[in-house]
């Protein structure tokens, strides 16, 4: 038997990729939850800091959206939607440092009156 992916049908390839990311994504995915764990919940979010929290998830996740956006199995207009979700969260991520330094919390209601 072939470990190729493409000499595999979708499922056999799509088991394949799964199985070689498996050991490094669980690995991403617990130090995520550690991380989670030990985030202080008795501090009231902000918005900048719901965003921060949302852009470390998605880091933490990100190898997940990554191997099911190469899956032969998903349909390639469902990969597709799964790529450009990503490409947009690394784009949020890649300007969140810029986006919270000029968020000032009611900035916009001061300027109105």
């Amino acid at each position: 038997m072939s470990t190729n992916p493409k000499e595999l049908n979708p499922l056999e390839a799509s088991k394949t990729m799964i199985e070689k990311s498996k050991r490094s994504t669980d690995r991403t995915l617990r130090a995520l939850n550690l991380d989670m764990e030990q985030e202080n919940t008795l501090v009231q979010d902000t918005p900048n800091g719901r965003l921060q929290k949302v852009l470390k998830i998605w880091r933490g996740i990100k190898p997940v959206f990554a191997v099911i956006g190469s899956l032969p199995l998903i349909p390639s207009t469902w990969r597709g939607a799964i790529v450009v979700f990503t490409q947009a969260l690394d784009a949020l991520t890649a300007i969140g440092g810029d986006i919270t330094a000029e968020f000032k919390a009611g900035k916009d209601l001061a300027e109105q009156e």
